[in-house]
């Protein structure tokens, strides 16, 4: 029966799904590869990353110098450059100078951050690829599917025959009759919700790829990927997450570091009249705020918080992903379990039982009902099959996609 699905299936696997409309965009699976790394979806969190880094430069910098003209102690009066020896103009600069080295811990957080992010737009990228695969196979068990109901419609419609010359031989009732025209009906229903279900695939797709009425070239689609592991892959998510912690470390050493204050330095230039000749004065002044207040303590503790969680986050992914990864492991054998047993001996059972009951049928001896649960059966093995057959596939999908190995070559 596989390799008949096979043949009968040929036709339907040239394109990813019928096209009941013109003007499709047809794409190899590579260029589907090359249009999801360009995805709207991933673009905004790589714009967000390159966001981050210049907040990073901006929250790391000292700041601008700040320049200074002051009129001093003109008379109020007269306002007379040259009455007073204090009267002057004053030039003067100042600047924030940190002692510590927390602005390069607060550019590292940032900069960690960043890569946190990036890893992010890959880890969407990887997660468009893994719903492009499912798609994928969805449509292949629709297929599928497809070529069974249309294999039992011809084979329904022979029986038809058969019966309604069993029927003007008085040999079946007219229920009877009716009976097996209403399975027939019902298969002609089912082969149409099929293709309306293969429509919806299509427009699953075309949000995917960003065209309306997209279509994907299956002879492209390397299948042979599922059952391929990497021996390095590389978990996106986990990258992620360890660089969020790894920039919560970098921002706690900074707000901690912060409980030294930054000094300002100012110098300043005044120039006089010198009526006293002592000529132009300067300056210098250095301050520092005194920290009394709770706010350096509770950005400092607002840190540490931030710093456990995203510990805690990492260590709950990672034991979520073991455990989903040993579920997944199970669920294949699992199904592998299943096929075993339907391929072998179900349906084989099952395609004798209805060729039996069929020829006895014909010569009389069987019951339309007998005839009907043996057809029943055999569909609805089949159709097992190739449901089973489609979860396998995206199980190995999913799981490829836990360890973080390439779901494309």
């Amino acid at each position: 029966m596989t390799q008949f699905i096979q043949k009968r299936c040929a036709p339907f696997f040239a394109l990813i799904m019928l096209v009941p409309l013109n003007h499709a965009l047809a794409f190899t699976f590579q260029e589907a590869i090359q249009k999801i790394s360009s995805h709207a979806s991933v673009q905004a969190i790589d714009e967000k990353s390159n966001a981050i880094i210049q907040e990073g430069r901006n929250q790391s910098a000292w700041g601008d110098p700040m320049l200074r003209v002051s009129a001093k102690n003109f008379p109020v009066e007269s306002l007379s450059y040259d009455q007073t020896p204090m009267t002057g103009i004053e030039f003067g600069i100042s600047q924030n100078i940190p002692i510590t080295g927390k602005y390069g811990k607060i550019k590292d957080a940032f900069d960690q951050l960043a890569h946190a992010t990036k890893y992010q737009s890959e880890d969407k990228q990887r997660q468009l690829i893994q719903s492009l695969w499912l798609i994928l196979i969805e449509n292949r068990k629709i297929e599928e599917e497809i070529v069974i109901i249309k294999e039992n419609l011809q084979w329904i419609g022979n029986i038809v025959k058969v019966s309604e010359r069993l029927y003007a031989n008085g040999s079946i009732s007219q229920q009877a009759l009716l009976d097996i025209k209403i399975r027939h009906s019902e298969l002609e229903a089912q082969l149409s919700n099929k293709k309306y279900e293969s429509q919806e695939q299509l427009d699953l797709l075309g949000y995917i790829l960003g065209f309306d009425n997209a279509s994907l070239n299956k002879d492209t689609v390397p299948w042979h990927i599922l059952d391929k592991i990497d021996e390095n892959p590389i978990d996106t998510r986990q990258r992620s997450f360890e660089h969020t912690l790894s920039s919560k470390e970098s921002m706690l050493q900074a707000r901690k570091r912060n409980v030294v204050p930054d000094l300002t330095l100012s110098l300043g230039y005044t120039l006089r009249s010198d009526i006293d000749q002592n000529g132009d004065f300067v300056s210098a002044t250095v301050g520092f705020p005194f920290p009394i207040s709770g706010k350096k303590s509770s950005s400092r503790n607002k840190a540490a918080y931030e710093k456990a969680s995203a510990q805690n986050i990492l260590e709950d992914y990672k034991n979520f992903k073991e455990s989903r990864l040993r579920q997944q492991k199970h669920q294949i054998e699992k199904i592998n379990e299943e096929l075993k047993i339907l391929n072998t001996r179900s349906i084989e059972f099952a395609k004798n039982s209805r060729e039996v009951t069929s020829k006895s049928y014909s010569l009389g001896r069987s019951t339309y009902i007998e005839l009907l649960q043996s057809e029943l059966k055999l569909q609805n093995l089949l159709i097992q099959r190739s449901q089973l057959d489609g979860k396998l596939r995206s199980t190995k999908a999913t799981y490829k996609f836990l360890i973080g190995d390439k779901l494309y070559e």
